[in-house]
């Protein structure tokens, strides 16, 4: 694979990103407002729902984020 030892460990043991860590925060937040609405809203309806409430977010990575946690979406 090209990697040394040390690197590969050193990979390992770093922490998720910044952006990794905000798309955490965001899924548990979609998952929440998915079940709020009985798994009825999809990735443009729970983008508008987010918007209303403040939050600034594609709605690519809406749908990113709920295939991610297993529910479909209409892209």
């Amino acid at each position: 694979m090209g990697v040394t030892r040390s690197g590969y460990h050193a990979w390992e043991q770093r922490l998720p990103s910044l952006h990794a860590q905000a798309d955490a925060r965001l899924q548990i937040e979609l998952c929440a407002c998915h079940a709020a609405h009985r798994g009825r809203y999809g990735a443009p309806r729970l983008h508008a729902e987010l918007r209303a409430h403040g939050h600034r977010h594609s709605r690519k990575r809406i749908a990113r984020l709920l295939r991610h946690a297993g529910f479909t979406t209409e892209d």
